[in-house]
């Protein structure tokens, strides 16, 4: 097993390299997948919102009062300066400026002005301000509903309160189509197995890829041929190694997995994404293989991972999900094996529609992708093997 120990004492060489994708991968999917609540919720949000009462009547505090029962008020003197340094270093979110004459006009059923009874004041439009937009308008609405209807402002103001307070029943429901959303495998912890794909790529290729161009080098070609191995033991013997290897990376990762995770891997779903996660480490592997057929530099190996890594992760929805690319985008990527990985993963999340029958077509795709780089391999190995031969031949007969 003398060329099964020189390919991890040239693997050990490449330790750090290994040890630095580990860590900066695990500082950024820990912030990510602990960022938010495991459990899928609904939390209405409240804003940090500031009122300027210019009216200062009984209708004007009973809207601040019902703002207030939504968000969170901060006091702000009536300049506009200070408003907008508030704004700008984000002390609050919006202002709301309630107009002199508001509860005059409230109270006439014939008032025709154009002129708003609020302004709002923000350094920015964000969905939260226009909600808050919208809900005003709503308030103003009931009031002068309940006004001409003939109640007094407190009873109409009560009446709007009521209405524009009342909580919505919220479901939260698995998109059409899907199977039951496995509580154990999330949105969020799949962000972990999404990344995965540049993570292997760019290690196997600039490592393994290292480590075989090594092995094939001219020297060291020249001493096994010397030797008492024979090629078949040599070959088997680097394929085993890069077996041993390719698990090896695989478990570093599905362990670290587990610290993100929170503990051992639970239910159907979480164990289809580690199988997943196992068949593209073989295709990552078999990709660098490949690459090593073509006796690389150092350089060279380097720019491939790149180029291999970031391109397809783009194109295939790993750092970019799937939903989010346009249908050309998706129909080229499907080219490509990081496609399928996603695409499995993100069924698997309830992130994409999809049962356990389209995973499993996912993972018959990456079967295919196995078998065809296995077959370029033993190919491009046959025609080496043929050349080398044939220069003995030419050797023996000069």
């Amino acid at each position: 097993m003398k060329v099964f120990k020189l390919f991890f004492k040239i693997a050990r060489a490449k330790a750090g390299i290994i040890l630095l994708y580990v860590v900066i991968f695990l500082a950024i999917c820990f912030p990510l997948v602990n960022s938010s609540k495991e459990k899928l919720d609904f939390e209405e949000a409240s804003i940090a919102i500031s009122v300027i009462d210019e009216d200062q009547t009984v209708a004007s505090r009973a809207l601040i009062d019902t703002i207030a029962k939504r968000n969170h008020l901060v006091e702000l003197p009536n300049d506009k300066q200070a408003i907008m340094d508030a704004s700008f270093y984000e002390v609050v979110d919006d202002t709301v400026v309630i107009k002199k004459g508001f509860e005059e006009r409230l109270q006439n059923p014939d008032d025709t002005s154009t002129e708003p009874l609020f302004e709002t004041l923000q350094m920015r439009d964000t969905f939260q301000t226009a909600m808050t937009e919208q809900f005003l308008n709503n308030y103003i609405r009931f009031m002068k509903v309940y006004v001409a209807d003939g109640d007094s402002l407190a009873e109409a103001a009560e009446k709007a309160d009521t209405e524009l307070c009342k909580e919505a029943d919220v479901e939260i429901v698995t998109p059409p189509g899907a199977e039951v959303l496995d509580t154990n495998y999330t949105e969020k912890f799949a962000l972990y197995f999404r990344f995965l794909p540049y993570l292997l790529i760019a290690i196997m290729v600039n490592v393994l890829s290292t480590i075989l161009t090594s092995l094939n080098r001219k020297d060291q070609k020249m001493r096994i041929e010397c030797s008492s191995v024979k090629m078949s033991s040599y070959m088997s013997q680097i394929f085993l190694g890069s077996g041993v290897f390719t698990v090896l990376i695989w478990g570093i990762f599905m362990i670290s997995g587990m610290l993100v995770y929170g503990g051992v891997y639970r239910g159907l779903h979480c164990a289809l994404a580690v199988f997943n996660s196992f068949l593209f480490a073989v295709i990552a592997a078999l990709i660098a293989i490949l690459i090593s057929s073509f006796n690389p530099n150092g350089t060279v190996v380097n720019m491939i991972a790149q180029i291999l890594g970031l391109g397809m992760s783009f194109l295939c929805g790993a750092f970019v999900p799937q939903a989010m690319l346009g249908d050309g985008v998706n129909m080229v990527a499907r080219i490509f094996p990081v496609y399928w990985f996603e695409k499995a993963n993100d069924m698997l999340a309830g992130i994409q529609k999809g049962n356990l029958s389209d995973v499993g077509m996912c993972f018959i795709a990456e079967a295919i992708y196995i078998g065809v780089f296995v077959v370029l391999i033993v190919i491009l190995s046959a025609r080496r093997g043929g050349l080398v031969r044939q220069k003995k031949v030419v050797a023996n007969a000069g």
